[in-house]
């Protein structure tokens, strides 16, 4: 059983082998397991770089004691991932891409696109280091690409906070860190969003949060679009605390992933069935949505971390950095 294995310490993804071929509308580079098409071609180290991340994901997903990734098909073979790789901004917010990210997985196609101009981070005017590739911020899209199938089944707290662990949890190209985590974790959410000097961070209330459903999730992505990453780090760190400090020894989170997916049929629509999420009492057994906040506060002030929890609509965008 998954259930089994040790918890991971850390992996270092080996270097991934990949080919080369140029066709009449860009570049193709193909690994084991992924096709990155890009409309110009990479260099070497980039790429090196690039293809271990990408065989990473889904290869250090597998060593969590937890049920995270789609099954194989009968012949136990999955299709390679596709990955866009985008030079020119324009194109990429033509292509549906949110203005100020860097990438996007679509559930339609099961693509991720990317912006190249973006994956680069700006070079200070007042530093002689290499600007940083924001790997880190493009390993949420691959996660959400690796778990395929399963993003539905799953509640929206759960996929989106899976994603930020582990693109905090990766130090370098397909090089992950699990001992000592709430540092990694503090320093993402800074690097991300809360700015290097604050520690002060309002993320909405665990029994709304856990609620929400895709729906409503997208829909508060569009309504409030300016403070929507107060989700993402409510989910970031209400996944690491049902990881961490709770599933270990109570096995609540093993059990709810390894939960069969429902279908119920759409009333009118005869042949038509709907997807139903998995309940999540597993997960709050003996312990309420208040109690599981108190447990967080406390845990993050010894990290150095001051948590409060308001209403979606009493949320407050971090001071400009």
């Amino acid at each position: 059983m998954a259930c089994a294995k040790p918890w991971p310490a850390s992996f270092n993804a080996p270097a991934a082998k990949w080919t080369a071929k140029e066709v009449a509308s860009g570049h193709v580079y193909m690994t084991q397991s992924y096709l990155i098409l890009s409309d110009e071609k990479l260099g070497k180290n980039r790429l090196d770089e690039m293809t271990r991340m990408v065989e990473s994901v889904s290869k250090v997903l597998e060593l969590f004691p937890l049920n995270l990734l789609p099954e194989r098909g009968k012949d136990g073979k999955l299709k390679r991932h596709v990955v866009r790789i985008v030079t020119s901004q324009k194109k990429y917010l033509a292509m549906g891409g949110p203005k100020g990210s860097i990438g996007f997985y679509d559930g339609r196609s099961g693509e991720v696109t990317v912006s190249l101009e973006l994956l680069i981070e700006p070079k200070s005017q007042h530093s002689r280091l290499e600007p940083r590739q924001r790997y880190r911020l493009l390993v949420h899209e691959l996660v959400h690409q690796a778990m395929g199938e399963r993003l539905t089944a799953l509640p929206p707290w759960f996929i989106e906070g899976l994603a930020e662990y582990m693109a905090a949890t990766q130090f370098a190209p397909g090089r992950y860190r699990f001992k000592n985590t709430s540092r990694q974790i503090i320093d993402h959410l800074q690097t991300s969003w809360l700015g290097e000097r604050n520690n002060v961070i309002t993320i909405p209330h665990i029994e709304k949060l856990s609620g929400m459903t895709h729906s409503t999730w997208n829909t508060d992505n569009r309504i409030n679009s300016s403070n929507a990453y107060a989700k993402y780090a409510g989910a970031l760190l209400l996944t690491h605390y049902q990881m961490e400090l709770a599933s270990r020894n109570l096995g609540g989170l093993r059990r709810f992933l390894a939960a069969e997916i429902e279908y119920h049929p759409v009333k009118g629509r005869p042949g038509r069935y709907l997807q139903v999420l998995p309940s999540q009492d597993v997960l709050w057994r003996e312990r309420s949505h208040a109690k599981v906040q108190q447990q967080m506060v406390t845990y993050w002030k010894n990290k150095g971390l001051n948590l409060q929890f308001a209403s979606l609509k009493g949320l407050q965008k971090p001071p400009s950095r």
